[in-house]
This record gives C-alpha cells, structure tokens and sequence, in this order.
C-alpha cells in the first residue's frame, strides 16, 4: 500500500506550474528590459574592476599624449622659424664676406708701388718716425709708426674733370630715382665701390636712366669688374666716365 504523503496530487502540480509561469514571466521582462539598457552599461557590468581602471589610464594618457603633441608641433615651429633666420644671416655673412674677398685684392692691386705721402690727409698726421721701446724679455721692442698712403687719384683732365672708364651697373629706372639706386648699389657692393663716384646717363628706353661708375683707368679693369658683378648677379657694361652727377 502507498502511503498517503507519497501520493500524486492535485495541489502539487498547481504550485509547480504557478512557479513555472512566474518564472517564465520574469524571463520574458528581463529580455525586454535588457533591450532597453545601453551596451556600455552591459560592458561595465561584465567586466572586472581592473579593467574599467586600465581603460581610464589610458584614456588619461591618450590626453596627455595629445598636449604632448601640440607642444611639440610649437617647439618644431619656433625652431623652423630660428633656423631661418640664422640661415638669413649666415646668407648675409657670406655675402659680406665674399664681397671683401673680390674687393680686398683688386684695391690692393689698384694701389701703385711708390705713392708720395700726401700730409693733408688725415692718415698722414704721423710725423715723427722715431719710434718706442718697450722692454720684454730678454731685451727691448721697437714699435714705430708709419703713415698709410694716401688713395689713388682719379685721373683728371687740364679743365680738371674726372676722365677715364667706368661701367653701367644695374637695370634701367625711372628720372628721379638715382639716389634711390645709388644708396643700394653701396648697401649691396660696400667697399668694392669706396673709391667711385656715381654718374646718371640715358638708358635704353625712353625716360629711362643708368647709373655710371667710376673711373676706372684701364678697360681691362673696367671689363674684370663687370665679371665679378655678374657673379653677384648684377647687370653691368664697361663704357666711358661720362654722364650727369646725382642731384
């Protein structure tokens, strides 16, 4: 005989299918709810401590990297803009300096041998040779003085005008504007032109003007002037020492 407590009943299987359909419910909300949640909130729920940590680091070191950056673009700009300019001047320097190197040998070849000491001019004020001695080791130092020699003359006519070669520098301009054009041919040639004077003549157009400068005492000098002018880029033509004076 079985017990009664063993007995199927009809109670059991009412409760049994109540939890089923509780259960089946809760199921169905938990589906619809979960459509409902962003997937960013789903990431951080499953996963770890430690890795929502590493991902705010990084996010912090994205950041800073990016600062880093901007920085560093700045820097590369202020540097560009320095070695530029020292490029600029290093440019003038070798300018400057090869210009002194054309001029310094052709003026030292342009001064005669034996030159008589004009006493007027302010390089000749020393008079007196005799020297000084200062003592040093092992006896005495003789320094004496001696006056430079005073420029080459231009050669002058019996009415006392300037005569002789001379070379047409630079393009053509407009009446009016050789002072303009003279000022930068001595910003620009600086001792190669210490000794000329600048004359104005017709250029090839009409209105057009030229500067001449000179003189120069050989054709063949006025010729190796020009050559080293082209080599600076400037227009240049041997002719004869003649024109108007700048006004």
């Amino acid at each position: 005989m079985v017990q009664k407590s063993e007995q199927f009943q009809q109670s059991d299987v009412t409760g049994w299918g109540i939890a089923a359909l509780v259960c089946a419910g809760i199921a169905v909300i938990g589906a619809n709810v979960g459509t409902l949640v962003p997937p960013s909130a789903l990431n951080a729920l499953h996963s770890p401590r430690g890795d929502a940590a590493t991902l705010s680091q990084l996010r912090q070191q994205v950041a800073e990297l990016r600062t880093e950056t901007v920085q560093l673009r700045r820097q590369n700009e202020v540097l560009t803009t320095r070695f530029s300019l020292q490029e600029q001047s290093g440019n003038e320097v070798v300018r400057r300096v090869g210009a002194l190197e054309v001029s310094i040998p052709a003026l030292a070849e342009m001064r005669p041998a034996a030159v008589s000491v004009d006493r007027s001019v302010t390089t000749a004020s020393i008079s007196n040779n005799v020297g000084q001695k200062f003592a040093a080791d092992g006896g005495t130092v003789l320094v004496q003085q001696q006056p430079l020699p005073a420029p080459l003359a231009a050669p002058t006519a019996s009415s006392g005008a300037r005569v002789g070669y001379a070379v047409a520098v630079g393009p053509n301009f407009a009446a009016g504007q050789a002072a303009t054009q003279w000022q930068n041919l001595e910003v620009r040639l600086g001792s190669m032109i210490i000794d000329m004077s600048p004359l104005v003549t017709d250029g090839t157009g009409a209105n057009q003007q030229r500067l001449v400068i000179g003189p120069i005492a050989q054709m063949s000098e006025a010729r190796d002037f020009c050559q080293r002018l082209e080599q600076m880029e400037i227009a240049c033509s041997p002719t004869s020492f003649a024109g108007a004076p700048i006004n």
